[in-house]
């Protein structure tokens, strides 16, 4: 059987997000799957459909995410015409954020886009806000990516 395949797609302006992508890729490589991590600017609506498995994370802005990963949800859009083509898959979604309220709605907000309507299986997000302690987020990040990767490989 081949080997699952997990895509950690994000934005970072300060870094905070992009070392937790790496976190999460981290710790879902210790289990087993194929891990990409990805820039946004560099994901295609291709890559969310060819993976079996998706984590996507973003800056809080505004209790919201960054226009650039707004622009890859605007254009999964496509995906959903295509027979819901992300529907089933695992995945998971993460923030960095000055608060831990507005890093909540943003994680809401990826929940609606990739849970609500893509009907992805995901696992509750993860929010990294200022003053919380950068090792102990880095833990949560790997233990979350192993946890996602243990679901996608149980998965059909």
């Amino acid at each position: 059987m081949p080997t699952k395949k997990l895509l950690i797609v994000y934005y970072s302006a300060t870094g905070h997000t992009e070392r937790m992508a790496e976190a999460i890729g981290r710790g879902a490589q210790k289990i087993g799957p194929t891990v990409h991590v990805k820039k946004v600017e560099d994901c295609s609506i291709d890559d969310l459909e060819k993976a079996d498995g998706i984590v996507i994370g973003s800056p809080t802005y505004f209790s919201n995410v960054a226009w650039r990963v707004k622009k890859l949800i605007d254009e999964s859009i496509v995906l959903y015409r295509r027979g819901r083509a992300l529907s089933g898959k695992v995945g998971g979604c993460f923030t960095s954020s000055g608060t831990h309220r507005d890093g909540e709605e943003c994680i809401r907000i990826l929940g609606l886009a990739f849970g609500l309507h893509h009907k992805m299986m995901l696992l509750p997000g993860i929010v990294w806000a200022s003053g919380d302690s950068e090792d102990e987020v880095m833990r949560k990040c790997e233990n979350y990516g192993a946890e996602i990767a243990r679901q996608l490989l149980a998965s059909q």
